[in-house]
C-alpha cells in the first residue's frame, strides 16, 4: 500500500473534511457487511444454516473465514482451482483490509498539509528504540478497498445464497 514520504508532525492538520469523515465511515461500513457476508459464505460451504454459523464462526475474523473456506474446498474433489481463486481473494482481503484497521484501532491523527488526500494515524507499533508509528493513507486506497468489499460482499452473498 502507497504511504507518504516522512512526516513533519507541523505538515498534519487535524481538521477532518468531509470527504475524509465519509470514506472512513463508508470503509467501516462496507467491512461490517463484508464480514456478515463471509460468516454466511463459510455457513453454507459448512453446510450448516445461519444460526449454527453464526454459533460456531460468528466471531473469527475475515481472513480466517476465507482461509477456511480455502481449506474445505481445497479438499474437495476438482476443488483446486476453486480454492487457488479463493486464495487471491483472501490475500487482497488482507490487503485492503489494513486502511480500515487503521481507521478501526488507530488515532486518527489529521490530514497531511501536503497533500490534503492522506489521512494520517498514530499506530500503536514500535518502529525504532523510542518511536511510534504514523501512518498516512490515501484516500484513493481507501475508495478501493470499499470498492473490493463491496465486490467481495456480493460475491459471498451469491455463493452462500445459492440452492
Amino acid at each position: 500500500m502507497p504511504n507518504a514520504p516522512a512526516i513533519d508532525p507541523g505538515e498534519i492538520k487535524p481538521d477532518l473534511e468531509r470527504r475524509h469523515r465519509d470514506v472512513m465511515l463508508d470503509l467501516v461500513l462496507t467491512w461490517g457487511e463484508l464480514d456478515g457476508a463471509l460468516g454466511m459464505f463459510l455457513s453454507r460451504v459448512l453446510e450448516v444454516s445461519l444460526y449454527e454459523g453464526a454459533e460456531l464462526i460468528g466471531r473469527m475474523c475475515g481472513s480466517a473465514k476465507l482461509a477456511e473456506v480455502v481449506k474445505i474446498i481445497r479438499a474437495a474433489p476438482n476443488g483446486t482451482d476453486a480454492a487457488r481463486k479463493l486464495k487471491r481473494h483472501k490475500k487482497n482481503y488482507e490487503r485492503y483490509s489494513v486502511p480500515r484497521n487503521r481507521i478501526a484501532h488507530s488515532k486518527y491523527v489529521g490530514i497531511w498539509t501536503h497533500d490534503r488526500d492522506f489521512i494520517v494515524f498514530a499506530v500503536f507499533e514500535k518502529v525504532d528504540d523510542n518511536l511510534l508509528a504514523v501512518e498516512a493513507i490515501p484516500v484513493q486506497e481507501m475508495q478501493r478497498a470499499i470498492r473490493w468489499g463491496k465486490a467481495m460482499t456480493a460475491l459471498a452473498l451469491k455463493i452462500a445464497d445459492a440452492a
